[in-house]
C-alpha cells in the first residue's frame, strides 16, 4: 500500500471525525433551540392576550429567520468572510451609536432601534463582527502576535473602540463582556499575559468610576452582596429552588405570572428550573458544555490561523454569554440584561448565535477542504495555545 493511499485514508478518517463533532455541535444547538421554543409557548402563552398558538407563531417566525441567517453563514465562502471582516465590524460599531441618536429609551438607556414593530439591538451584530475582526488581526500578526504592537494593541484597540461606544448608551455589562471576550481570544492566540495586567487595572478603574457616577450600577453591586427576596434575582432564585428535582411540569410554573421580570428573556433559566427542576437545569448546562468542548476540539484541529480564531471566538462568545446569564440568574453576578443563547425569546440574539454556529461549521469544513489560503505564508502551529513570544 502506497504512502499516498495511507495519507488519503487518514485524511478521510480525520474528516469523518470532524463531521461527527459538528453533529454534536448541531445536536446541542438544536436541543437548546427546541427548549427555547417550548419555553416561549410556556411563558408567553400564559398571557391571556397572547395565548400559546400566537406565542408559538411569534417564536417560530424568529427561529425561521434565524435559520435563514444560519444557512447564509454556513454557505458563504470564508474568503469573502475574511475580506469583509474589518469593514463589517466598523459598520456595526457605527450602528451602536444610532440608538443614542434615534433609538428609544428603555430603563434610562439607549440600546434599541425600532423599525415599526421590529426592535433591533445593534450590540449583537457588533459583538458578532468583533470576532471576525479579531480573527483577521490575530491571524495577520502570525508569529508576531505575542508582541505589543502587532498583537495586543490592534486587538484590544478594536475591543476598546466598541466598548467605548457601548458606554455611551450606556451599556456597562456588554462593554465588559466585549473586553473580556477580546482578552480571552487574544490570550488564546498567544498575546503575552504581561500586557493584560495594566489593561485590567485601567478597565477596573474606569468601571469603578462609572459605578460611582451611576446610581443603578452601584445599586446592582449592593444587591449582589445582599440579595433581597423581592428583587429580580431573589425572585429568580425562588423560581429555581421551587422546581425541586423534576420540576412542577411544563406550563405549571407560577413565577412567570408577572412575578419574575423578563421571564421570557434574561430570566428564562429560572422558569426552566421551576418547570423542569434540577434535571432541566442540568440539561441546559450539559448542552452548553457540549458546545464549548466541541468548539475547543474543532479549534485544535484547524490548521488555518484565521479559521481557528473564528471557531474559538464564536465558541467563546456563546459560552461566555451563557455563563454570564446563568451567573446572574443564580445570584453570582450583578443583574444584567444578557439573553441565554438559543433559549431566550430575543430574536436578535437568536439570529446571531445561530449565525455563529453556521460560521463555526463553515470554518471547519473550509479548513478540512484545504482550499483556504492563510493570510501570510508563515506557518502557524496547529494549537489553541501557540508558544508565547
Amino acid at each position: 500500500m502506497s504512502a499516498v493511499t495511507v495519507d488519503a485514508r487518514d485524511d478521510e478518517r480525520s474528516g469523518r471525525r470532524d463531521l461527527r463533532e459538528l453533529d454534536w455541535l448541531m445536536l446541542a444547538t438544536l436541543a437548546l433551540c427546541c427548549l427555547g421554543l417550548v419555553m416561549a409557548v410556556s411563558v408567553q402563552g400564559a398571557d391571556p392576550q397572547v395565548g400559546p398558538i400566537q406565542a408559538m407563531k411569534q417564536q417560530g417566525a424568529k427561529l425561521l429567520a434565524a435559520l435563514v441567517v444560519f444557512l447564509l453563514a454556513a454557505l458563504v465562502p470564508m474568503r469573502i468572510v475574511r475580506r469583509f471582516a474589518m469593514p463589517a465590524f466598523l459598520a456595526a460599531t457605527v450602528c451602536c451609536l444610532l440608538p443614542v441618536v434615534v433609538g428609544r429609551t428603555v430603563n434610562g438607556a439607549h440600546r434599541w432601534i425600532k423599525f415599526g414593530s421590529f426592535n433591533f439591538q445593534p450590540v449583537e451584530p457588533a459583538r458578532f463582527f468583533l470576532i471576525l475582526a479579531l480573527a483577521w488581526i490575530l491571524a495577520r500578526a502570525s508569529h508576531g502576535v505575542g508582541s505589543f504592537r502587532r498583537g495586543f494593541l490592534p486587538a484590544m484597540g478594536c475591543a476598546g473602540l466598541l466598548a467605548g461606544v457601548l458606554l455611551l448608551q450606556p451599556d456597562h455589562g456588554n462593554a465588559l463582556i466585549v473586553l473580556a471576550l477580546a482578552s480571552a481570544l487574544a490570550f488564546v492566540a498567544g498575546v503575552r499575559m504581561l500586557f493584560f495586567m495594566p489593561f485590567v487595572g485601567a478597565v477596573v478603574a474606569v468601571f469603578a468610576w462609572f459605578a460611582v457616577r451611576h446610581d443603578y450600577v452601584r445599586q446592582r453591586l449592593v444587591d449582589l452582596m445582599a440579595t433581597k427576596p423581592d428583587s429580580q434575582v431573589g425572585l429568580g432564585l425562588i423560581a429555581l429552588s421551587s422546581g425541586g428535582l423534576t420540576g412542577r411540569g411544563l406550563g405549571q410554573g407560577w413565577m412567570k405570572m408577572d412575578f419574575v421580570p423578563e421571564a421570557n428573556n434574561d430570566f428564562v433559566f429560572a422558569i426552566v428550573g421551576e418547570e423542569f427542576g434540577y434535571l432541566g437545569s442540568l440539561f441546559v448546562l450539559a448542552a452548553f458544555t457540549v458546545f464549548g468542548v466541541v468548539g475547543y476540539r474543532l479549534a485544535n484541529k484547524v490548521h488555518s490561523p484565521f479559521l481557528r480564531y473564528v471557531i474559538c471566538g464564536y465558541s467563546l462568545m456563546v459560552c461566555m454569554q451563557a455563563a454570564m446569564n446563568l451567573l446572574v440568574v443564580s445570584g453570582w453576578a450583578p443583574a444584567k440584561g444578557i439573553d441565554l443563547p438559543f433559549v431566550s425569546t430575543g430574536g436578535t440574539s437568536l439570529m446571531f448565535c445561530l449565525a455563529a454556529v453556521g460560521l463555526i461549521g463553515n470554518a471547519a469544513r473550509a479548513d478540512r477542504g484545504g482550499d483556504f489560503a492563510p493570510i501570510d505564508t508563515v506557518a502557524t502551529a496547529n494549537s489553541m495555545f501557540p508558544g508565547r513570544v
